[in-house]
C-alpha cells in the first residue's frame, strides 16, 4: 500500500504506524522483483538505503521534529547532481562522474526527510535516444522519455514518488505511457540549480506519483513551500473546464482520441458543461518556436560535452546540436521575443478556466526504439504553463491512456484542485 501512495507512506511513518525501514525493505523487495525487466535505475545502494532508513526511525523514536517526507524512499532522475553518488546524465560522456554537491531539489528532498533510494534512468543527455528502461505494463514497449526511469519506477510500484524534468514532453508523456500522475509545474517554480542544463529557457522540473495529492506534496517539498501553497484539496464545486484539439489532433491515435472524448463526457456529466473555445492561432502554431529555442540552446549546453567526444554520442543528439549551431543569433532572439508574447497570450486566454483538457500523448506507448512523440506537450512547455496528466483507462493493447490538464502560468494550485476533482471522476477507469 505505502509504495503506491506517497502521502500515505509519509503519514504512516510520522504517526509510527510503520517504520521507514519497513517501507524501504518493501521497496527493495519490489525492486528485486521488477527491476531485472523494467531496468528503471541507473544506481541503487541497498546498504545505504537501509542505513538511512534506520537513522530516520531513530530520529522518529527520539521525538525530534520530522519533515513532510520523513523516511520515504524516492527516486531522482540521473541528471540531478547527488553528492557522493554517480550522476552520469545517461551518457558515456559523463561515465564515472560523482559530484561534490547535490542539486537544490535533491537537498530539498533530503531536508524534508526523504531517502534518495536510487538514481533513475534518463535517456541519453535527457533527449530522444532511449535508455534501457521498459514499460512496466509491457516490456516490449517504451515507458517514454526522457524521464523514463522515474515514470517506470513509480508505475512498477518500486517507489511512491520520483522526480524528473521536461524540456518538451519528458514528464507528461512518460507519465501517460506508464499510467501514473505526472506534474510539470510552472516554469521556474522549482529550482534547477545543479541539474544538467539542456535548454534553460524551456527546462522544467517535474514529478511522478500515483495521486494528485502526492504530486502536490512532492512539489511543495521541492519548492520549499508550505503544502497549502500547492494544495487545497479537490475543488468543492465542479471546475470550469475548457477542452481543445490542437492542429496536431490527427496525430493522436483513434483510441486515444476516443478515450479523450469519453473523458470529456464523463467530466461534463459529473460536473458542468465543458467549453470548447478556439485556441489562439499563434499558440497553436507555436511548436517551431520551441524547436528553435531548444536546438539553439542545446548547442551551448550539451553541445559543449558532445564536441569533446562526438563518437560517444548518438546521431540524434549530434543532429540537434548541428541544427542549433546553424540557427542565427537574430533568429534565436526573435524566437525568445515570440515566446514572451505567447506566454502572455496564453495566460490571458486560459485565465477564465480552472484547467484546459487536452491529449498528453499520441496514444499507447510505442515500441522501444523510440520514446514517443512529444507534440501534445510542446505548446505548454513553451509557455511555461503548469500541466498534469491523469491516468484514464487503457487502450486496445491494454496499455495506459491519459488526459492532460493545463492551466495558466502560476496557477499550479488551481490546476491541482481541478485535477483532483477530475481524478475522482476518472479514477474508476483505472481500477
Amino acid at each position: 500500500m505505502y509504495l503506491d501512495d506517497l502521502p500515505a507512506a509519509a503519514r504512516a511513518i510520522r504517526q509510527r504506524l510503520t517504520t521507514s525501514r519497513a517501507v524501504v525493505e518493501a521497496a527493495l523487495a519490489r525492486y528485486d522483483e521488477r527491476e531485472p525487466v523494467v531496468r528503471a535505475f541507473a544506481w541503487l545502494d541497498r546498504e545505504r538505503a537501509l542505513r538511512l532508513a534506520d537513522e530516520a526511525d531513530h530520529r522518529a523514536a527520539s521525538g525530534a521534529p520530522l519533515g513532510p517526507l520523513h523516511g520515504v524512499p524516492v527516486g531522482v532522475k540521473d541528471i540531478y547532481d547527488t553528492a557522493g553518488i554517480p550522476t552520469e546524465n545517461g551518457s558515456r560522456l559523463f561515465r564515472g562522474r560523482v559530484p561534490d554537491r547535490s542539486a537544490a531539489a535533491v537537498t530539498a528532498l533530503e531536508e524534508a526527510g526523504a531517502i534518495v533510494i536510487g538514481k533513475t534512468v534518463t535517456t541519453e543527455l535527457a533527449f530522444f535516444h532511449p535508455g534501457p528502461t521498459t514499460n512496466p505494463h509491457d516490456p516490449s514497449r517504451t515507458p517514454g522519455g526522457s524521464s523514463m526511469g522515474s515514470a517506470a519506477s513509480v508505475a512498477a510500484g518500486m517507489i511512491p514518488g520520483a522526480i524528473g524534468s521536461q524540456t518538451n514532453g519528458s514528464v507528461i508523456r512518460p507519465a501517460a505511457f506508464c499510467g501514473v500522475v505526472g506534474l510539470k509545474p510552472t516554469y521556474g517554480r522549482i529550482s534547477l540549480e545543479g541539474v544538467m542544463p539542456f535548454a534553460p529557457t524551456l527546462d522544467h522540473a517535474g514529478t511522478f506519483t500515483r495521486t494528485v495529492l502526492g504530486a502536490a506534496l512532492l512539489c511543495a517539498v521541492l519548492a520549499r513551500e508550505p503544502a497549502e501553497t500547492w494544495w487545497a484539496g479537490p475543488d468543492a464545486a465542479p471546475p470550469r473546464f475548457a477542452a481543445i484539439r490542437t492542429k496536431d489532433w490527427e496525430r493522436g491515435s483513434e483510441p486515444a482520441r476516443k478515450r479523450f472524448q469519453q473523458a470529456i463526457d464523463a467530466l461534463a456529466a459529473a460536473g458542468r458543461a465543458i467549453e470548447w473555445p478556439p485556441l489562439p492561432g499563434d499558440v497553436d502554431e507555436a511548436v517551431p518556436v520551441l524547436r528553435t529555442i531548444m536546438a539553439k540552446e542545446s548547442a551551448s549546453t550539451i553541445g559543449v560535452a558532445i564536441r569533446r567526444d562526438p563518437a560517444a554520442v548518438s546521431d540524434v543528439a549530434k543532429a540537434l546540436v548541428r541544427e542549433g549551431e546553424a540557427i542565427s543569433d537574430a533568429a534565436y532572439r526573435e524566437a525568445l521575443r515570440e515566446r514572451a508574447r505567447l506566454v502572455a497570450a496564453f495566460a490571458d486566454w486560459a485565465a477564465p478556466y480552472d484547467a484546459v483538457l487536452t491529449l498528453p500523448a499520441t496514444g499507447e506507448a510505442p515500441t522501444p526504439e523510440t520514446t514517443g512523440d512529444p507534440i501534445f506537450c510542446s505548446r505548454w512547455t513553451l509557455v511555461g504553463a503548469p500541466a498534469v496528466t491523469l491516468p484514464a483507462g487503457r487502450g486496445p493493447s491494454g496499455l495506459p491512456l491519459g488526459v492532460q490538464l493545463v492551466a495558466g502560468p502560476g496557477d499550479d494550485r488551481r490546476l491541482l484542485g481541478a485535477a483532483a476533482w477530475a481524478e475522482g471522476v476518472l479514477g474508476k477507469w483505472n481500477a
